[in-house]
């Protein structure tokens, strides 16, 4: 292994003449395995996933077993060793490389992943496959995290060192498929740590054919990818050998992940489902802000954990406010990828579009006031759901205690702050919040009160690569993405160093 590691030269690592290259008409682009030690594997069984803008099957991908975890960890800990030890910089210029290799496919990926998710195109290009380069780019160019002075005197220096855990099991989920996975992967790999990418079985294709992909450019074992069915996961949780998990997904889930990974006593962070509050203050340009405030509830038709879900508006614009958004939202229409027409894609599965639609119903039986749209679903040839505006439900309301994760959002009248923030804060879910308003001062003490992990003030919530993303409360445990999110991949180590020994016999000996 040290032949495989030390052959690669620092002007080797920074160029891209051996690259792998891949365009639209590459032959085998739409061809599917895992990745172990690197090397693709197929398997004797295999799956696939439907497209969700048509509900036809997509490509055969095979499906892992125990014997290709048990490979794929072996060979993850075998490629640590000298992984770990390489410098932070040699780690970035290979994630440079990574970089370089998926700007070479983006339009191949853009493409593969509208047909995995149903995300127009549009969408992907500007949210998940440049966001997964900017990621990539961001944790290649990273500082250091250098040893850090706690204490220092004639007699002592404590310091705080940061060290790669080991091997990594990054479990994905379907939401932005591709970037969710290379925010993991990358803040492994840039620490030192080797990693296993487990893709949701709803959206395995994407991050699959990026690993393949970029599997040449890095020695074997340091990155992998297992696409599994319901067994692959608490493999790889209960697995001795694995030092981590990093898991994005649903509460229910994250629960079992967290459970399971106490038995061999696993570092965990779980990046779990959120319920974001909107809160609009009567200052506010309502022609402005409606229009901004609809695009972070809809886009990705609500298939976002920061979408604005319960959107709090001051009772003296309510109706104005209300009317502003559904003349913008009225405009988006649902339909399926690629479209010359649509906004909006489709529910990304079949058990999320069944959920989207429960809540819909749910909300016509309670007789819950429609500003925009109805409780009635019309099955369309994909799932497909038309944008809904619900107008002052009940804050016990389904639509509004539970994460829809679909294009259902409820329009809440608020007139006295203090009662606001309790009503917020009213939920298991503590993930991101919304403040609008022309008082920047007013916005943040609004902001400081919310029990939620991040806070954006005139804008929908939209992460960028160098901030911290946390969920509180049963949104989740620990963070990624920042450099707070690289430490979550790193054990600390604190040194204790005494700069004189101690004589035998002294008071301090005994």
């Amino acid at each position: 292994m040290k032949d495989q590691f030390d052959s690669g030269s620092e002007q080797d690592l920074n160029s891209t003449s051996n690259m792998p290259h891949s365009s639209s008409s590459s032959k085998g682009f739409f061809t599917f395995s895992n990745t172990v030690n690197g090397a693709a594997r197929g398997g004797a069984r295999v799956a696939q996933t439907l497209n969700p803008s048509t509900k036809q099957p997509l490509w055969n991908i095979p499906v892992a077993i125990e014997d290709d975890v048990n490979d794929a960890v072996a060979a993850a800990g075998e490629a640590f060793a000298s992984w770990s030890r390489l410098a932070w910089a040699e780690r970035g210029a290979y994630l440079i490389r990574a970089k370089e290799a998926l700007v070479e496919i983006h339009d191949d990926m853009a493409n593969l992943i509208m047909q995995e998710t149903g995300k127009p195109v549009s969408i992907i290009d500007t949210k998940e496959v440049d966001l997964s380069v900017r990621l990539l780019l961001y944790y290649a160019s990273h500082p250091k995290l250098e040893t850090k002075v706690v204490s220092d005197n004639d007699e002592l220096q404590v310091t705080v060192r940061y060290v790669p855990m080991g091997v990594v099991a990054a479990i994905c989920p379907f939401s932005d498929p591709l970037m969710l996975a290379i925010g993991k992967l990358a803040s492994a790999l840039i620490t030192g740590n080797t990693v296993i990418v487990k893709p949701s079985p709803f959206a395995p294709y994407s991050i699959l054919k990026f690993v393949d992909h970029i599997q040449s450019l890095f020695p074997p074992g340091v990155i992998q990818a297992l696409n599994g069915d319901e067994k692959l996961g608490p493999l790889l949780v209960d697995h001795p050998k694995i030092q981590k998990i990093s898991f994005t997904g649903s509460v229910e889930i994250g629960k079992k992940v967290m459970a399971a990974a106490s038995k061999t006593l696993k570092r965990v962070t779980l990046s779990l489902s959120g319920n974001g509050a909107c809160i609009v203050c009567p200052d506010v340009d309502v022609s402005l802000v409606a229009p901004q405030v609809a695009a972070g509830a809809f886009l990705n038709s609500g298939q976002l954990c920061l979408a604005n879900r319960r959107i709090y508006v001051h009772e003296d614009i309510y109706n104005d406010f209300m009317q502003h958004l559904v003349d913008s939202v009225k405009l988006w229409k649902a339909g399926p990828a690629p479209s010359d027409t649509a906004i909006l894609g489709p529910i990304q599965n079949e058990i999320r579009y069944k959920n989207v639609k429960d809540i819909f119903e749910d909300s016509q039986k309670n007789g819950y006031k429609f500003s925009l749209g109805s409780g009635s679903i019309t099955d369309e040839k994909g799932f497909i759901i038309q944008p809904a505006i619900i107008d002052n439900p009940p804050d016990d309301s389904r639509v509004v205690r539970e994460e829809a994760f679909g294009p259902i959002v409820s329009l809440l009248l608020w007139k006295d702050e203090k009662e606001l923030i309790s009503r917020v804060n009213d939920t298991k879910a503590g993930l991101g919040a919304s403040i609008w308003s022309g008082d920047i001062d007013r916005a943040t003490a609004i902001g400081e009160q919310i029990e939620c992990g991040m806070i954006t003030i005139n804008r929908h919530p939209t992460p960028i690569p160098s901030g911290h993303l946390a969920g509180w409360k049963e949104s989740g445990i620990g963070g990624e993405w920042g450099s707070e999110g690289l430490l979550s991949y790193c054990n600390m180590q604190t040194v204790h160093c005494y700069k004189m020994p101690v004589a035998p016999g002294s008071a301090e000996a005994d």
